[in-house]
């Protein structure tokens, strides 16, 4: 995208959790002159995309231009809103996401999500399912703390909508630039969820990080760089 001389808002939309809590090693992480808004979406009530691309489409900024960024679970809510961008929406950042459900072989478990006892479940099982870490132990202490005071039944019902989307259809209708940026080693999003990404975004700017699928709290620096740069107008480095 074209430098300009006034940054625009980073709007961020979280991960599975809702709450922006996981945001705050990035946020510290951006320039000094870089503005952010974190959009958070409701611990008690179960909402799916549609009522989610809602809610977030009344908190976004209409006095300002701003870059939207879609961490993991909000990717189809900002390809949604970018296939029919708002006044000031300039640009859009998927962050280790996917347009459809990454996991085509569960499709047929998405009725039964409500059945998972998300909050009981053991650390070795809820690390793969919500941090991203094959490893309790590397999953950061504040991811743990994210998602406790998020009732179960509302988690049940985000990852039934994960295995249930399909966006495709909006991707092809996106017209502003678009950011894809992907975790190396991602134990969540496989590769073939970000190739779809590029498949029906032949103009989007991929960036590959080294890192985990929590990769803007794990590598936020290097993030909070290939952000910068692209809000900038310069290519990677």
């Amino acid at each position: 995208m074209a430098a300009n001389s006034s940054k625009p808002v980073l709007v961020l939309l979280p991960g599975l959790d809702g709450t922006g809590k996981l945001f705050e090693a990035f946020v510290q992480s951006l320039d000094p002159g870089q503005q952010t808004q974190i959009v958070r979406y409701p611990v008690d009530l179960a909402q799916g995309y549609a009522e989610l691309e809602t809610l977030v489409r009344a908190a976004l900024p209409t006095d300002r231009p701003y870059v939207l960024l879609g961490e993991s679970f909000s990717g189809p809510i900002a390809i949604r809103i970018a296939a029919d961008p708002p006044p000031g929406l300039v640009a859009v950042v998927l962050c280790v996401t996917f347009a459809r459900n990454p996991y085509p072989m569960l499709a047929w478990a998405a009725p039964f999500a409500a059945a998972v006892p998300m909050k009981s479940l053991p650390a070795w099982l809820r690390a793969p399912l919500m941090w991203g870490s094959l490893s309790p132990d590397a999953a950061p202490a504040a991811a743990e703390r994210a998602t406790a005071g998020v009732d179960a039944s509302v988690l049940q019902h985000r990852i039934a909508a994960v295995l249930s989307v399909d966006e495709t259809a909006a991707l092809t209708r996106i017209r502003i630039p678009v950011l894809v940026l992907q975790a190396r080693v991602d134990h969540v999003v496989p590769g073939a969820a970000t190739r779809h990404l590029l498949q029906h975004l032949p103009s989007a700017l991929h960036v590959e990080i080294d890192g985990p699928h929590l990769l803007l709290q794990t590598k936020a620096r290097e993030c909070a760089e290939a952000i910068a740069r692209f809000i900038a107008g310069d290519g990677p480095r």
